[in-house]
């Protein structure tokens, strides 16, 4: 590999992740408003959409795997970017629930298709040190959640309805893809490299025995919390904000600050990981989304809403980043395409959260409880991630 190669690869599959993150979870909280208007659905099936999207970016988590261990990663991207073609069409022709269903649904795979997966696997391969690679694709793919409402204000100033917004970000997501499946580099695997990070372990690790270790579950909780948490304040701080009396501008300007924080706290965690452990970073991170989501329940003026933006906004990132390098260095390069597809598939249970927020709204009148509620489920992740230990394969 050249390393200009190397970086070619990072940049195209940042720009990827970063144009689908700003069309799909960081948009749809911001359009729905204007979808719920308009074809008169109430907040609990508006929600459900938002499951949907979640529910399928989890469940297909291990296709992108079987894609690339039989067809190759150009395969893989081939096969999502047709499939978020025909995601952004069913949104934008959305005339009821079942074509927003399954645009959301096609959204999600397509998501798993073209993002994290395919991209921390070629990552992973071409540097020899991959934390900072793959916190720079990380923060590039979060910086598309501040642009995603600041997109779409643009594009329904221009034409003045929501529609045209999910056909301008459908062809770019499509655009991305093509390029990238084209250019990437697929052959260079610099695992063996003798400058190889080493931090990430060597001590040969198969799938089966890292699925069999308390670690790779508490893992996979926090990775679950992370998402869970972002699918929320994504998908109802706006209007929980509203509903509280905070401007819609306003309220769609700290989801924009949240997401560039977010942003900025997977590059710092890129970063710090040379000098604090992933480990801790993990453990700081689950603290302040506790910390954002209470937060976020109690907001009503700008002070409380920066700590919801700043707290959900680190935490989201860094533990997003953190989980996924715990991974990496718990259980080496060669199970990892699989250990993170699992991961990913694990954590779908996140998708429930706008259906179970949808309903607290609808019968008790706000979302706050669920806010407090789910702060309790990290904080007990987070007391599993202090007791954590890095492990070890048994021994024949």
């Amino acid at each position: 590999m050249t390393e200009r190669s190397g970086w070619l690869t990072l940049a195209l599959m940042s720009a990827l992740f970063f144009i689908i993150t700003a069309a799909t979870f960081d948009s749809l909280g911001v359009v729905l408003p204007a979808m719920v208007g308009e074809l008169g659905w109430s907040w609990a099936k508006a929600g459900f959409g938002f499951t949907l999207l979640g529910f399928f970016c989890g469940i297909t988590s291990t296709i992108p795997a079987t894609l690339i261990r039989k067809w190759g990663v150009r395969a893989c991207l081939l096969v999502g970017t047709l499939v978020m073609g025909l995601a952004f069409a069913c949104l934008a022709r959305a005339d009821g629930l079942p074509r927003y269903f399954a645009g959301a649904s096609l959204a999600g795979l397509g998501l798993t298709l073209l993002a994290t997966v395919p991209g921390t696997y070629l990552l992973a391969r071409l540097f020899a040190r991959p934390s900072f690679a793959i916190g720079l694709y990380f923060t590039i793919g979060g910086l598309g959640g501040v642009a995603g409402p600041l997109l779409y204000r643009a594009v329904t100033d221009v034409t003045g309805h929501w529609r045209s917004y999910w056909l301008v970000t459908g062809a770019l997501v499509v655009l991305a893809g093509l390029a990238a499946m084209l250019l990437v580099d697929t052959a260079t695997d610099v695992g063996s490299a003798k400058d190889s990070d080493p931090q990430i372990s060597t001590e040969g690790w198969s799938v089966r025995a890292a699925l069999q270790t308390p670690q790779f579950w508490i893992l996979a909780a926090a990775y679950s919390a992370f998402l869970f948490c972002g699918i929320t304040a994504n998908s109802v701080s706006v209007a929980h904000l509203t509903q509280v009396g905070v401007t819609a501008a306003m309220a769609g300007n700290m989801m924009s600050l949240q997401a560039l924080i977010n942003a900025g706290a997977r590059l710092a965690g890129g970063i710090l990981t040379r000098f604090v452990s992933a480990k801790t970073l993990l453990a700081v991170s689950l603290g302040l989304l506790v910390i954002g989501l209470l937060a976020l329940g109690a907001a009503r003026d700008v002070p409380m809403m920066l700590v919801y933006a700043a707290g959900i906004g680190i935490g989201y990132g860094l533990t997003f980043f953190a989980a996924s390098i715990l991974l990496l260095d718990y259980f080496g390069r060669g199970p990892y395409l699989e250990l993170f597809a699992t991961v990913n598939l694990i954590s779908t249970v996140g998708a429930v959260a706008p259906t179970l927020a949808g309903l607290t709204r609808d019968q008790i009148g706000g979302f706050t409880p669920f806010f407090v509620g789910l702060s309790v489920l990290v904080a007990l992740v987070l007391l599993a991630v202090i007791m954590m230990r890095a492990p070890h394969p048994r021994q024949a």
